[in-house]
């Protein structure tokens, strides 16, 4: 059996009731018409055949069937106190749901217009989100052990002051004046501002000519029209990827040392 336990909660208060009278006032996800003017089930017709039967107490083939499932949809009604409300979506390994109401409720709420998959998708001002607590878990178990890879990123470029300045000038930061210990603060707070970001920046293959391209920018060696990169008036690529491509052709190896030739002469 696949075990899964879901969570529907209340947003927080955004109304202009008190905080007190809010968490005591009685909150329903109701039924509901969906744009084409049909009631919101959340099951496919093959599920209803299979799973209503045992909760409507009649059989699919019944020739009451179709306005008895209608009926039930537009009574449906789930409460939801400031607590929240329990679903046990678990289901066997045909598929078939350990908990047929609760089920049906879950897929129900999961369509509805006031409700959001999780709590941060506020999609037109859901009112109820889904809470999974092992979807939750294993989110932040990910999210440790991606700031475990980018802290051990961080002691290895630092153990390298030229590597950390790489790393820096292709973030966009300058290390002028910058003493060893200010750049190691400064890529801890670029770390801990996005850790996959880090991680992407620090092991991208063409870190050395995105931090010259970026370096050449900002001493106007070379120039930036859009998203059109140019040397003088000659267009090195249409984007990033195409400019870094153009200065690593062999053809263009001469014209490579003269724009790190330029931009030496810029900064000394």
């Amino acid at each position: 059996m696949s075990e899964k336990i879901v969570y529907l909660l209340r947003r927080d208060n955004t109304t202009n009731l008190p905080d007190d009278v809010y968490v005591d006032a009685k909150r329903r996800v109701g039924s509901v018409f969906d744009k084409n003017g049909n009631l919101v089930k959340g099951l496919s017709l093959q599920e209803q055949k299979s799973i209503l039967p045992h909760i409507i107490g009649m059989e699919n083939n019944d020739p009451g069937w179709n306005n008895a499932v209608r009926r039930f949809y537009a009574e449906m009604s789930i409460e939801v106190p400031q607590k929240g409300v329990e679903f046990d979506i678990s289901t066997e390994e045909d598929g078939r749901p350990n908990n047929p109401m609760d089920y049906v409720k879950f897929r129900f709420a999961i369509n509805h217009p006031h409700v959001a998959e999780e709590e941060d998708k506020d999609i037109n001002g859901t009112r109820y989100y889904f809470f999974d607590p092992k979807q939750d878990e294993q989110e932040r178990v990910a999210e440790t052990r991606q700031r475990k890879d980018a802290y051990k990123n961080l002691i290895l470029i630092c153990e390298d002051e030229a590597r950390m300045d790489v790393v820096m000038k292709a973030n966009g930061e300058s290390v002028t004046d910058l003493t060893k210990d200010q750049k190691e603060l400064a890529l801890e707070e670029m770390m801990e501002a996005d850790p996959a970001e880090f991680i992407r920046i620090a092991n991208d293959k063409d870190l050395e000519t995105i931090a010259l391209i970026k370096e050449c920018l900002d001493c106007s060696v070379l120039r930036k029209s859009g998203n059109t990169y140019l040397y003088g008036d000659e267009v090195l690529g249409e984007d990033m990827e195409q400019t870094i491509r153009a200065l690593k052709l062999k053809r263009n190896s001469g014209m490579l040392q003269d724009i790190k030739s330029k931009l030496q002469a810029f900064q000394s």
